[in-house]
């Protein structure tokens, strides 16, 4: 009996050290498996707190531009050709600071430690374990109330939040392409915008370069206009002149020939037998007279070869006295042109006075074409 005691007592004593390491072991392992609870638990909860309650709710399409897709040209469009990106665009996605799932209230953080599904006992009145309806030997872990409901409410947000994050990544995807289009065609519509503005800054120039060319020609025009109006005046005088002169010439052709006929009646034969005399200049008339420059030359014939004195009043007077009553000799005179230079210097040709024109203070005369060097001109100098 003794010795059934001691066996007993010793095999109870190594129960006990078994025990005891085991408790020692199962403390160990609790304590690690009610902090990993506890972190899984903080865990769950932050992350909760970036998972949206709610997914976006949708929005109305927004009137927005679209991009014009037509080609840059001179033409005017009352309608352009647009693109259709804002068409299909999800606007939802753009709603942010969507409320988050609440995971810290007290009944969430009993739920996260209830792996169990409870339900109350009405006769007992107290919490229950509920039996797994798929396997009767086993407590649902799952249902109302339980962590793993809060863990596939939580799973099922998340996936949610992922689709809208994939659905906003596809939709940036798109708004990137079009980016890079509106930003492609922009820098082509910079390099142009450039070229046309160089091309505006060379037109400004031409332009601003062909209105002071114009502002320049007006005032040349203007000048001109005044040029014309004293020409046109000055042509006016002019023809007046030379019609005056004209009918001046023509009145002394006429005394030109009415002189010549006198001058041939008086050298025809007198009765008696007896013929006319040529009136002789006095032998003294080329030392009353004095040399130098008497007069020029007004008008002429090249072809009647004659030519219209005019002389200054003190020749007139050695000719034809102090009261211009004698006759006109018909003394030779020579003409010359200042400034002409041949082979007889500035002498033109040779002249002899015809006939005087008392009123007028001329006189004609008559050119000696054998002494002639060059045809005569208006304002020649007639000398002695």
């Amino acid at each position: 009996m003794g010795k059934v005691l001691r066996i007993l007592v010793v095999l109870i004593l190594a129960i006990g050290v078994a025990a005891l390491v085991l408790e020692i072991r199962i403390k160990g392992m609790r304590e690690a498996l009610v902090g990993r609870a506890h972190k899984f638990e903080d865990g769950i909860k932050r992350i909760a707190r970036t998972i949206e309650a709610q997914p976006p709710a949708d929005m109305p399409a927004i009137s927005l531009p679209e991009r014009d897709l037509s080609e840059v040209s001179a033409r005017e469009l009352e309608n352009p050709e647009t693109a259709t990106f804002w068409s299909g665009y999800p606007f939802k996605l753009e709603q942010d600071n969507l409320p988050t799932l609440d995971y810290d209230t007290d009944s969430m953080a009993k739920q996260l430690r209830r792996y169990y599904r409870l339900e109350l006992d009405p006769i007992k009145n107290k919490w229950k374990k509920v039996p797994d309806p798929r396997d009767e030997r086993r407590f649902a872990t799952y249902g109302p109330g339980t962590l793993q409901e809060s863990l596939d409410a939580l799973f099922e947000r998340a996936k949610a939040q992922n689709a809208a994050l994939n659905a906003t990544r596809a939709e940036l995807r798109k708004l990137r392409e079009e980016l890079v289009d509106v930003i492609n065609q922009h820098n082509i519509l910079k390099r142009n915008s450039r070229a046309d503005k160089r091309l505006i800054e060379e037109l400004k120039a031409t332009i601003a370069r062909l209105e002071q060319e114009k502002a320049d020609l007006e005032r040349k025009i203007v000048r001109l206009e005044e040029e014309k109006r004293d020409l046109e005046a000055e042509v006016a005088e002019k023809t007046a002149e030379i019609e005056k002169l004209k009918s001046d010439i023509k009145d002394l052709e006429a005394t030109i020939v009415r002189q010549q006929k006198q001058i041939d009646d008086c050298r025809n034969v007198r009765p008696g037998g007896g013929r006319t005399e040529s009136t002789s200049v006095p032998d003294n008339l080329e030392n009353i007279l004095t040399p130098g420059d008497k007069g020029k030359i007004v008008a002429f014939d090249e072809h009647l070869k004659f030519v219209v004195v005019e002389f200054s009043p003190a020749f007139m007077k050695e000719l034809l006295g102090d009261d211009l009553s004698k006759g006109l000799p018909q003394i030779e005179m020579m003409v010359r042109r200042p400034g002409l230079k041949t082979a007889a210097g500035d002498f033109v040709t040779r002249i002899r006075l015809r006939q005087v024109v008392r009123d007028q203070g001329l006189v004609v005369a008559d050119v000696l074409i054998d002494w002639q060097q060059v045809p005569m001109e208006k304002d020649d100098a007639v000398y002695f």
